[in-house]
């Protein structure tokens, strides 16, 4: 009789029982996992620290009770003119107003009472 010997066409384990391939994968699973982890804690320090650094920032505007205003600070406004809003940004005041039909924002200067700006508003017809 002849004896049979049987092939196993498995690549060869070791200790473990990985191959050589099965074990470089999970090595770089573990690389990757793990450099995954640093840049979760790293996006995680990053936004802790943009929040404490915008939290004691100042404040961009500065108070407005150290502004002084001009004695004479005054605006001229077109005859009949309504005004609809006004805005206060740091030492500027934007009138918005109507006129007659038209339409403008005045822009003046707290700190000297001077106008800065004036821009006329045209809507366009409506279709």
């Amino acid at each position: 009789m002849q004896g049979t010997q049987t092939v196993d066409a498995r690549p060869a384990a070791d200790a473990t029982g990985q191959t050589a391939a099965e074990a470089r994968l999970q090595r770089n699973l573990k690389i990757v996992v793990v450099a995954l982890g640093v840049l979760i804690f790293a996006g995680l320090a990053t936004a802790v620290g943009r929040i404490i650094y915008l939290a004691s920032a100042k404040p961009a505007q500065p108070a407005s009770s150290s502004m002084t205003l001009a004695p004479a600070a005054g605006l001229q406004l077109p005859a009949g003119a309504q005004v609809k809003s006004i805005s206060l940004s740091g030492d500027r005041l934007a009138v918005h107003y109507e006129a007659s039909g038209a339409e403008g924002v005045a822009v003046i200067d707290l700190a000297t009472g001077q106008p800065v700006a004036s821009v006329g508003i045209t809507r366009a017809a409506p279709n």
